[in-house]
């Protein structure tokens, strides 16, 4: 019993070390985009962005930590979209997030202001099922925060992802990481 109460305190304190450590740095995203990110996150090559991040088209920023389990993208597609339009493009993309995977277990799901801007925020964990025939990610089970808002005809997302077994260690991170965005 003693064994297993100290191999707890250890997991807990390497736990609590590991989101101490998380510091971070003002970053730039093109001309209009200012946001923190992780000072251990490298910027992702074109090779390792292929092969972790699933889009149409090529990222304005992707980055990850060094083992490449945890990726931060932030990326742009056309959509016209005003303030007016925010239920109906919540919905539309909250419909998205539930048909990717077998199961969605919501933290956050919901618009919020973030510096004087509307996002919708989704923050997940993910499970697709071993029988998935459509998925060669059997099994898996993956943290997620994404953010979209609107910005000069375009959505704008940001989304951070990992494992679920290191949801623990990176959400508080990721909180401080969304609510960091500044868009002018």
């Amino acid at each position: 019993m003693k064994q297993l109460s100290l191999i707890m305190v250890l997991f807990v304190g390497a736990v609590i070390n590991s989101i101490a450590q998380q510091k971070m740095a003002s970053t730039k995203i093109g001309e209009n985009i200012t946001m923190k990110i992780p000072t251990g996150f490298l910027s992702m090559s074109n090779r390792d962005r292929m092969e972790k991040i699933a889009s149409s088209k090529i990222p304005l920023a992707t980055y990850s930590t060094e083992s490449q389990e945890v990726t931060l993208s932030i990326n742009d597609n056309p959509m016209q979209w005003t303030s007016e339009d925010t239920k109906v493009v919540y919905g539309f993309y909250k419909a998205s997030v539930n048909a990717l995977f077998d199961e969605v277990k919501y933290i956050q799901d919901t618009i919020k202001q973030i510096n004087g801007r509307e996002f919708i925020v989704f923050e997940f964990v993910s499970t697709v099922r071993d029988d998935n025939v459509f998925s060669s990610r059997s099994g898996e089970r993956n943290y997620t925060y994404i953010q979209y808002t609107s910005y000069n005809d375009q959505v704008l997302l940001f989304n951070l992802g990992c494992p679920a077994r290191m949801q623990l260690e990176w959400e508080d991170a990721a909180e401080e990481i969304m609510q960091s965005i500044r868009i002018k």
